[in-house]
């Protein structure tokens, strides 16, 4: 449908090939480990310098076990530095970095299990395992079964740190022997043990919850092959989005299909029958349907041309009136799109000043686009005609034709020629043919009422040729308008006009009123 925006400050669609779910999961764990690679070899460094360059080591820490925990700090450093090293020298498979991941938080696990052992084995480091380990479940994007691998390790580290520890380094046995034997030693590490476990399955769950959240976002921000950017607007039966296909990198409008409570088959029918009545007419002057499917959540979409610039409604709600010879010339192009809609016994019902938009297709600008084919059905009777629930009223009231609400005879094309008199009402006088406080008042000024002509309502100059095509167009009997788009047409190109509306004229008109030539639009309808 429509979208915008050339315009500074506006949505941008961005260029190059659209990620999948693991390419964007990829990028994200590459530039997360680059930045906690980074913080941690700081923050080794910072406390590598007061503890050790300024202070020394914590006087309560035996000296024996000194040369060790110095060591250790050198061998984080070393390794927060080749971990660096590798993320920055290339761009390394998602195993890889997986790999270098739970190396260098294995690492870090190990290091604060050793500590803890060898500063007061009774303080059970799980304050600093837990922070780790939920941080990483939080900030680093690894599947489930990365996060158990660094969760066993955490949790079965600390009694292998400790039985190897107290195997190992002698200091270490003498200094437990003397304090209680391998019964004291071996009650914290059973108890570090369970705390540990505990703490290693939470971060597990944690880690599954958000990856699959990861998971629900990315498929949400996608329908088929169209990866949406942004909200653009919403209409009567769905939502309308901007986006891009994925492999072709084409800007694309997604209509997405929103059925209420209780008419979801009768909304879904009605949706899939537009986009396949709309999918066939091929006039440059309408819409072009590009795709459409459903989701693996059965929603309907269909993708179609993503437009710029401003639709009827909008222009003259923001300049006023429309000189007569740009709404003939605007008006003819809608008529080239009827006519093909028409000539394959298809009926718009709801042409309306929303649901016509001006673009730009190169250099040619007022480049008209008739949107919206929601309300679209068949002339002739056919399956399709059972779509239309018996008592419902489709259309717009301050455009509809009278046929539509009333028993005045059969709903054809004549019905969209009498909708595109009341645009043409609106852009020559700047407001409806009729105005009333409710739906159903103006209604029913649509069957009894004529509006006043436009060459009196109106403020600008409308030539006496232009007022009589409108004035047809708004017959209230069928039979009295116009019979086809076509002979609409003929009837605006005979109007001479002093200067006559051109693409050109229409180019300095968009210059002169806008920074870029097409400016953003608003809502679509």
């Amino acid at each position: 449908m429509t979208g915008g925006p050339l315009a500074e400050g506006q949505v941008s669609l961005s260029s190059g090939m659209i990620p999948s779910f693991e390419e964007a999961l990829h990028r994200l764990l590459r530039a997360r480990l680059k930045l906690v690679l980074i913080l941690g070899f700081i923050v080794a460094l910072s406390v590598h310098f007061f503890y050790v360059s300024l202070t020394g080591l914590d006087p309560q820490v035996d000296t024996v076990f000194a040369p060790w925990i110095e060591v250790l700090y050198d061998l984080y450093l070393v390794a927060m530095g080749v971990a660096l090293l590798l993320l920055f020298s290339r761009s390394w498979s998602m195993r890889t970095l997986r790999i270098i991941d739970y190396a260098v938080v294995t690492f870090c696990i190990l290091l604060s299990h050793f500590i803890a052992i060898v500063y007061d084995l009774n303080e059970i480091p799980a304050f600093a395992i837990s922070i780790l380990l939920f941080v990483h479940a939080a900030f680093i994007p690894v599947p489930v079964g990365s996060q158990a691998a660094l969760a066993l390790t955490a949790a079965l580290g600390f009694p292998l740190i400790g039985w190897l520890g107290y195997a190992s380094i002698p200091e270490l046995q003498a200094y437990w022997l003397a304090n209680g034997g391998v019964a004291v030693f071996r009650a914290p590490l059973l108890e570090g043990t369970f705390q540990l476990g505990i703490l290693a399955a939470i971060s597990v769950v944690l880690t599954k919850g958000l990856y699959h959240l990861r998971l629900t976002l990315h498929r949400a921000q996608r329908y088929g092959n169209y990866v949406i950017e942004s909200e653009i607007g919403h209409g009567g039966m769905g939502r309308v989005y901007v986006g891009q296909h994925a492999l072709m990198c084409r800007p694309s409008a997604v209509k997405v299909m929103e059925a209420a409570a209780g008419e979801d088959d009768e909304a879904v029918a009605r949706f899939e029958r537009e986009v396949r009545l709309s999918a066939t007419l091929t006039h440059p002057n309408t819409i072009t349907i590009y795709d459409f499917g459903r989701t693996e959540q059965d929603t309907f979409y269909y993708a179609m041309e993503y437009l710029e610039g401003l639709s009827l409604e909008e222009l003259v709600t923001r300049f006023g009136p429309v000189p007569s010879e740009r709404t003939a010339f605007i008006l003819s192009q809608v008529c080239g799109s009827l006519a093909e809609a028409h000539a394959k016994d298809i009926i718009h019902r709801d042409i309306k000043p929303s649901n016509i938009f001006l673009t730009h297709r190169g250099d040619l600008y007022d480049f008209v686009k008739v949107l919206d084919f929601g309300l679209a059905k068949r002339i002739r009777a056919d399956e399709s005609e059972a779509i239309t629930a018996v008592g419902t009223m489709l259309g717009t009231p301050a455009y509809i034709a009278p046929e539509v609400v009333s028993e005045m005879g059969p709903v054809d094309q004549r019905a969209d020629l009498y909708c595109l008199g009341g645009v043409a009402y609106w852009m020559l006088v700047g407001r409806p043919p009729f105005e009333a406080t409710t739906s159903m008042e103006m209604i029913l000024q649509h069957i009894t009422s004529y509006p006043e002509r436009p060459a009196v309502a109106s403020e600008i100059a409308v030539p006496p040729q232009l007022d009589e095509v409108v004035m047809r167009c708004l017959e209230k009997a069928p039979g009295d308008r116009f019979q086809t788009a076509a002979e609409l047409l003929a009837a605006l190109r005979a109007i001479r006009f002093q200067q006559p509306w051109t693409h050109e004229r229409a180019s300095d008109w968009w210059r002169l009123h806008f920074a870029s030539p097409i400016p953003a639009n608003g809502s679509p309808q």
